[in-house]
């Protein structure tokens, strides 16, 4: 055993604690994100102090089977209702809890939201009565709330148009495979792929489809991909369910250990046919990455010896963008189309204002020394001749960077800012000679990567991004020399 999978199963004993019987996962789950416990049946969160009384009066549970219950709520960390971190605006919907139309104040400054516009207007009279404002006064938005009762409080989720409802998998429906083949395992995990986690992997009512149909059908035909989706549905379902993390850590592991040498020996030939589950392979292979338990020990700079390791998200990327760049224009015309074109940034957005700060710290960076050129900065070498600059790759990088806010900032504007656009924006846009860089730990290198995570942050609030990017920043922090640390500490106390 490596290494590597000592220390992936210690960490995976580490986390396990009292796993709850099927019963109890039947009705409840655990959201470590929030610390709420969620009763599935109901659909909201059950306060702390009133679990017992929850399971007595709602849902007719005897004294001797409900100690069951207490014995497994006690090993979960819970917080009160009023300490429960609220998602940030506009995330992807919170799993299990009801989403409900409603109104948030248009009045700059006011958080106020509520479910009718009567209440609104009530609002409008107490709280701003003679205000006058351009625009509306309250706009529609989506709501969930964790609590009931006393203890309800609104936040804004992003809406899902025109929801398309999960299909049943009927085994006749997929013409190039059968999930006859698939034990009942997979198809627990298979289900909860597509009720839950292909949420997150898709941003559109058409791409959510071919999550849900398509591509789990074109999985019984290129096991790479079946295992693909089975391990993200299972780390997916660590992170959900805290008390049997350790189980489908193990899971999660397995599945992808089959998928990816499978996966590795197709793209060596790829044609017309493979290309597109080939593709939806790399997606969930990304988000895999960026979720992994294992990056706790690899996500970056893990020190062995004097090297470091580079992060296995930017391979990924780097690897795709060469992988399919001779059939990208073929699968733009074919079935997935919609998954592909989420990645491509909308060029026919209106600029926004620039975000002033954020170009002041991109444009100190242009006097950052590097290495290649005698440890001159980026602004000393525009008089350079080209044969001269294209010895480092610093340079290139930073003007992508520089490039790439504007990009996030007017997506984001417009509501349309997803992790893979963000991934198109820089990774993809960075050569292979910056990447060596960073294999090497070159300090200006890690400083412009320390950069990029800014760009990150409006994803936080997704599972497989959680605490991603505060990870990355600690990482490459630790990893500076004391004299280079100085370039990044904003970034620091942005944490």
């Amino acid at each position: 055993m490596s290494d590597c999978d000592q220390t992936r199963s210690a960490s995976i004993q580490a986390v396990q604690r009292i796993v709850p019987t099927p019963r109890q996962s039947q009705l409840l789950t655990y959201l470590p994100a929030y610390q709420v416990l969620i009763c599935k049946e109901c659909r909201y969160a059950i306060q702390p102090l009133a679990i017992s009384r929850h399971l007595k009066e709602l849902h007719g549970i005897c004294r001797s089977d409900r100690e069951g219950f207490m014995t497994y709520t006690r090993s979960l960390s819970l917080a009160n209702p009023k300490d429960v971190p609220l998602p940030k605006y506009d995330t992807t919907p919170v799993p299990f809890l009801p989403t409900q139309r409603g109104f948030t104040c248009g009045l700059s400054g006011c958080d106020h939201l509520c479910v009718t516009i009567k209440r609104m207007k009530r609002h409008w009279a107490h709280t701003h009565n003679g205000v006058i404002i351009n625009g509306a006064r309250w706009h529609p938005v989506v709501l969930q709330t964790f609590f009931r009762g006393n203890q309800l409080r609104y936040f804004v989720v992003r809406g899902l148009a025109s929801p398309s409802p999960i299909q049943p998998l009927i085994v006749n429906r997929a013409p190039l495979g059968s999930f006859s083949s698939w034990t009942l395992e997979d198809l627990d995990l298979l289900r909860h792929f597509r009720s839950s986690t292909c949420l997150d992997v898709s941003h559109s009512s058409e791409s959510r489809r071919l999550w849900q149909t398509t591509i789990p059908e074109m999985a019984c035909s290129y096991p790479f991909l079946k295992y693909g989706i089975l391990a993200l549905s299972a780390l997916h379902l660590a992170y959900l369910r805290l008390p049997e993390r350790g189980n489908y850590l193990l899971k999660a592991a397995s599945y992808q250990s089959k998928a990816l040498p499978l996966f590795c020996s197709s793209i060596s030939n790829v044609d017309g046919d493979n290309c597109h589950p080939l593709v939806a392979f790399s997606r969930l292979l990304l988000i895999y990455c960026y979720a992994s338990e294992e990056q706790d020990e690899k996500l970056v700079l893990a020190r062995r010896g004097n090297r470091s390791e580079l992060l296995d998200w930017l391979y990924i990327i780097r690897g795709s963008r060469n992988i399919f760049k001779d059939t990208w224009e073929y699968m733009l015309n074919g079935p997935l189309s919609p998954i592909l074109q989420e990645t491509m940034f909308p060029e026919h957005l209106a600029p926004v204002p620039e975000n002033i700060e954020h170009s002041r710290r991109l444009n100190l960076l242009s006097a950052m020394p590097f290495a290649g050129m005698g440890n001159k900065s980026v602004s000393q070498t525009h008089a350079l001749k080209s044969t001269e600059l294209s010895q480092s790759p610093i340079p290139v990088a930073l003007e992508a960077l520089s490039n790439a806010f504007p990009k996030a900032q007017t997506a984001q504007s417009h509501s349309v800012y997803t992790v893979c656009i963000a991934v198109r924006i820089w990774p993809a846009q960075v050569y292979s000679d910056y990447l060596a860089l960073l294999k090497k730990n070159d300090p200006a290198a890690l400083i412009l990567l320390a950069h990029y995570c800014v760009l990150l942050e409006p994803f936080e609030s997704s599972w497989y991004m959680h605490s991603f990017r505060r990870r990355l920043l600690l990482r490459i922090y630790n990893q500076l020399d004391p004299e280079w640390r100085h370039w990044v500490q904003w970034l620091m106390e942005r944490i």
